[in-house]
């Protein structure tokens, strides 16, 4: 069993390559960036046996549920978050990519609903985690961070208040 600091490392990894791919796909908007990522970081649960959780996805979606869970916080006065951020990833990266990110985007509404979307997640195969990248992607775009750029890119301030809210809790 790991530690608690090979864990925070672990997250902080994962944390990093994710929002490495918010940038790129802010940069050149396209499906891609996330689903590099993503098989990146899941590329040792093959090697997983079928009945173990798989370490790099499980990873993945715990810290992109953060950051859905601090934006949603962050945005609690703004109804139409959700849409705004789908309506980001349909204009940039296309409807089709906007229709998949619906599908896990209940959690971004209202942490009551954030169970549904567990169903997607055969349905949706890579794309389930590399959805919830480019939704990220579009609340960044939509709902730029007060302090604006930094030298690598856009803050992605979920990433930002997500890291606030698990060091002050």
């Amino acid at each position: 069993m790991a530690d608690r600091s090979e864990v925070e490392k672990a997250y902080r990894l994962v944390s990093d390559v994710l929002a490495g791919a918010v940038r790129e796909t802010l940069a050149a908007p396209g499906p891609e960036p996330a689903r590099f990522a993503l098989r990146q970081l899941t590329a040792g649960d093959r090697d997983v046996p079928d009945e173990a959780t798989p370490p790099g996805w499980s990873m993945s979606f715990l810290v992109l549920a953060d950051w859905f869970d601090a934006a949603r916080t962050a945005l609690e006065d703004t109804d139409d978050r959700a849409d705004r951020a789908l309506g980001w990833v349909g204009r940039e990266l296309g409807r089709r990519y906007a229709a998949r990110a619906r599908y896990t985007v209940a959690p971004l509404v209202d942490r009551a609903d954030a169970r549904e979307t567990s169903h997607y997640v055969d349905a949706l195969g890579e794309d389930f985690l590399a959805s919830m990248v480019w939704t990220v992607a579009g609340l960044v775009a939509e709902f730029p961070a007060p302090s604006g750029a930094g030298d690598d890119g856009p803050e992605v301030w979920p990433r930002t208040a997500a890291d606030r809210a698990r060091t002050e809790g």
